[in-house]
């Protein structure tokens, strides 16, 4: 009988053990969840902030007329491509010259 005795204090510090870990573990998860909720309500708040200061776009924005701009891109790339035909053409002639002169 003694030692049954002795056989069922082990069992039951046993058993108070494990339920003291899984008590545990439950409160490690809880504590972790709402950590990560916490984190991701301030993530959550920090991004919204720095897209309003970069992103501008609003409500009434599609009501707002366009305006005309400055520059007229059609005509500047006409420009260029006359510009580029000209130098090609000056520095051919010179090629030419210079293969004359030799």
């Amino acid at each position: 009988m003694k030692n049954n005795e002795e056989l069922k204090i082990p069992e039951a510090e046993i058993e108070k053990s494990e339920n003291e870990v899984g008590a545990k573990k439950k409160i490690d998860f809880r504590f972790e969840l709402a950590l990560f909720l916490i984190l991701g309500f301030l993530l959550g708040v920090v991004i919204k902030s720095e897209a309003m200061k970069r992103v501008t776009i609003g409500f009434n924005d599609g009501a707002i007329s366009s305006v005309r701009q400055g520059y007229d891109f059609e005509k500047i790339k006409q420009d260029l491509a006359k510009a580029s035909e000209a130098q090609d053409q000056a520095a051919s002639a010179a090629g030419g010259n210079s293969q004359n002169n030799q």
